[in-house]
């Protein structure tokens, strides 16, 4: 079976009619969309495009009424072609909104998905580094099959493991590295970095975010080892003028 994975962070206040419409250019028969940043209003329109199964992160944990804008931004995850028969968010994790769990069922295949939305480092700090704490045990612990996010990681890129660096927040980088550095505790596969190193391309090519004057690889898509991946390709350019700010990553699986 063939099967697209899109990530996207769209930006809070980015048009939500531009990214529907980029959205749309993209689908595939079977299609799993996880999106971050998506306010109420956004998820409203998401959910009338036809032939979508949708869940929302802030339909499990609604906002306080003093929380103020940041525990405004939840995640989503829209599946075309299957159906949504689980979800929830991972209640452990600092700001558990900014995570959405689905079981996901396409034809007779189950495939188990995670997306989360990391905390930036410069307001968060220690929270940054719990939060990829309490992500990096559920996946220890739990059997899935695919998780994507912003991550706002790393600081340093690599196709080399043991050149990777992640941000310090105030543990060395060690939290973050549990998910992307030299000692992961999960064995899923980079999409983006095995397509580049496959194809001998430049892993700086997959920037999907711009930091100061820094293209940064913050963006990822991590699958299922088993799977055989086809083709993974970012979007920068295209996704600013669907006003996030953010690139759109793309992989196709065949599993």
């Amino acid at each position: 079976m063939k099967l697209r994975i899109i990530q996207w962070n769209l930006k809070i206040n980015s048009s939500i009619d531009k990214i529907i419409e980029f959205l749309k250019l993209n689908l595939t028969e079977n299609c799993i969309i996880n999106l971050q940043e998506v306010s109420v209003n956004s998820f409203l329109k998401l959910k009338e495009l036809i032939g979508i199964n949708i869940a929302f992160s802030l339909d499990f944990r609604t906002p306080g009424v003093y929380e103020g804008k940041n525990r405004k931004m939840g995640v989503a995850t829209l599946v075309f072609g299957g159906l949504i028969t689980k979800k929830g968010i991972l209640e452990n994790t600092v700001f558990p909104e900014r995570s959405l769990l689905t079981e996901i069922l396409i034809g007779d295949v189950k495939i188990t998905n995670l997306t989360f939305h990391s905390l930036t480092g410069v307001d968060y700090k220690k929270a940054k580094s719990s939060n990829f704490a309490s992500i990096a045990s559920y996946l220890s612990t739990n059997t899935i099959d695919l998780f994507t996010c912003d991550a706002n990681e790393p600081k340093v890129d690599s196709f080399n493991d043991e050149l990777i660096e992640c941000f310090d927040n105030r543990d060395k980088g060690e939290k973050a590295g549990l998910l992307f550095g030299k000692n992961r505790v999960h064995d899923f596969v980079d999409s983006y970095k095995a397509y580049a190193k496959n194809c001998n391309s430049e892993l700086s090519s997959g920037y999907t975010h711009i930091t100061g004057k820094k293209p940064k690889r913050y963006d990822f898509i991590y699958g299922n080892k088993n799977w055989k991946i086809q083709n993974s390709k970012c979007y920068y350019k295209e996704s600013i003028i669907a006003t996030s700010d953010h690139a759109i990553l793309i992989t196709d699986y065949e599993i």
